[in-house]
């Protein structure tokens, strides 16, 4: 987003506040007016969890360095990426102990901003790497860069900036794995999200908990069939098992190489709860099971 229309977005939301904010991006972009006090829609719900900031776990699901912490109490270490660096400070930065493969992300942020890929360490500067490590950092102090200012999901503002170095997952490919983004209402698996290309041509294919194709549309134009993942079973178990006590998370997911599964993330607040359904009475479905 540029800075202008970030900027711009900081000040809509000032003058109208919170509420009146979000209500005018959610008609925008579901395309009807949401009732938040009396939510019965999937994205209704969303964003009743981000005004009401009812999730009191909701800053610990969504920090990438403490959710380490819960993933391994639930399910144990062995679905968690290894981690080479925590850095809160770009001088504490120890490059040549990194592997010749891995990946930079911010604990706080999303899209490629937050993040960067290093497939092969000596084709990447070490300039570049800590250059990317301050833009990161540097969102803390720069209220123009801090997204939740305008997206109203309180829980970034009270996560303290960092950066994690860990593990890249397919290194020596020059990809990235596929990831599996499970739905889980009240414990229990109910759908399954796969994205294609989010950064070009982005589509999306949505299955059920057996992995049969669903035929609605959630945010994105409708993508390819994905392949069954070969350890979807043991990934059901483990988004359940993280989910569990929780009326609805999204846990993402990593199968690796048909044998590995691996934690991604714990989201709260899909697509901001701004995702348009077609058809819409998808909306109330999902309303429906949380």
């Amino acid at each position: 987003m540029s800075k202008t229309k970030h900027v711009s977005r900081l000040i809509s939301r000032v003058i109208l506040g919170p509420i009146a904010y979000e209500k005018i991006q959610f008609r925008r972009h579901t395309g009807y007016w949401g009732n938040f006090n009396s939510p019965k829609t999937f994205n209704e719900k969303i964003c009743r969890r981000k005004l009401s900031r009812n999730l009191t776990d909701a800053t610990l699901f969504q920090d990438k360095v403490a959710v380490r912490e819960y993933v391994r109490a639930q399910v144990g270490d062995g679905y968690l990426t290894q981690c080479f660096q925590v850095l809160k400070d770009v001088n504490d930065l120890d490059y040549d102990s990194l592997p010749s493969a891995f990946v930079v992300k911010g604990n706080d942020g999303c899209g490629p901003e937050s993040l960067l890929i290093v497939d092969d360490k000596d084709k990447t500067s070490e300039d570049e790497v800590r250059q990317r490590i301050e833009q990161i950092l540097d969102r803390h102090n720069n209220p123009f860069k801090r997204f939740y200012l305008y997206t109203n999901e309180w829980w970034y503002g009270m996560i303290d900036t960092k950066v994690i170095i860990e593990e890249h997952l397919l290194a020596g490919t020059g990809g990235v794995p596929m990831d599996y983004k499970f739905f889980v209402f009240h414990g229990k698996v109910e759908f399954v999200q796969v994205d294609f290309c989010r950064f070009i041509n982005h589509t999306r294919a949505l299955y059920n908990r057996k992995w049969e194709r669903q035929n609605f549309r959630l945010g994105y134009p409708v993508g390819p069939d994905a392949v069954k993942p070969t350890c979807l079973d043991e990934m059901v178990d483990v988004a359940e098992k993280l989910a569990d006590g929780y009326d609805f998370l999204r846990v993402d997911l990593y199968e690796i190489n048909g044998k590995r599964v691996v934690f991604g993330e714990i989201t709260v607040a899909p697509s901001l709860g701004h995702a348009r359904f077609e058809p819409i009475a998808w909306d109330l479905t999902f309303g429906d099971l949380w």
